[in-house]
């Protein structure tokens, strides 16, 4: 088996309406996809929002294809909501793209402001090839990653979405390649934030996964 990190730009009516109010509000930051019911005709799903309760409240209440949603926890940085869907066919056929034969979405799966995806697939070889081909044809994909098997879940359960996506992004570009293929600045303009705010994540990460690393132990 293998695993696939994709990065896909989907059309508009072929994504969560959770991601179109993020891409439409101003304030509001990755929407990730904590947990989903099984029903495709009636999607209710947990989502962790990067913004206010106050944002996430009017983005949500402004989107036709959210049927209901409740908030049911805000933190400092993030706003979790409980969100019903009005499904569609077309969503539902992209979707089941990355759900055919050997192939698991693994959860979670972030949807940034952007109009980007990021998940992670599990499966057979040819599964994953087949799949990014056809997705190719209705949407941009970029294959990040590949690699054996699955390696357990969040690189730490301490992060925060907004820290993981700006160390992702980070890695991504090769800040932490030696030599260092680029800046905190390029970091941060690549997710369009300030770079004193990249600086703020990455440090509070670094200090959690080091923290992590150091309960742990040696193995």
């Amino acid at each position: 088996m293998k695993r696939a990190r994709l990065r896909v730009r989907p059309p508009r009516s072929a994504t969560s309406p959770v991601h179109g109010a993020v891409q439409s509000t101003d304030g509001l930051g990755v929407a990730t996809l904590l947990s989903g019911g099984i029903d495709p005709d009636d999607p209710t799903e947990l989502f962790s929002i990067a913004g206010g309760e106050a944002a996430v409240r009017a983005a949500l209440a402004d989107c036709e294809r959210v049927r209901s949603f409740d908030v049911t926890t805000v933190e400092a940085d993030a706003t979790y909501v409980y969100v019903r869907e009005d499904g569609r066919d077309d969503q539902r056929k992209f979707a089941e793209l990355f759900t055919a034969g050997t192939l698991v979405a693994t959860l979670p799966i972030r949807y940034r402001p952007d109009g980007r995806v990021e998940l992670t697939l599990v499966g057979a070889s040819d599964d994953l090839r087949s799949a990014v081909e056809r997705a190719s044809d209705l949407a941009e994909v970029t294959v990040a990653t590949v690699g054996d098997g699955w390696t357990g879940g969040e690189p730490s359960r301490h992060l925060t979405d907004r820290q993981h996506e700006v160390l992702e992004a980070a890695s991504a570009l090769g800040y932490y390649d030696n030599p260092r293929g680029a800046t905190q600045d390029e970091v941060a303009a690549e997710l369009d934030l300030a770079p004193s705010t990249v600086a703020e994540h990455l440090r509070k990460a670094e200090s959690r996964l080091v923290a992590d690393a150091l309960d742990a132990g040696p193995e």
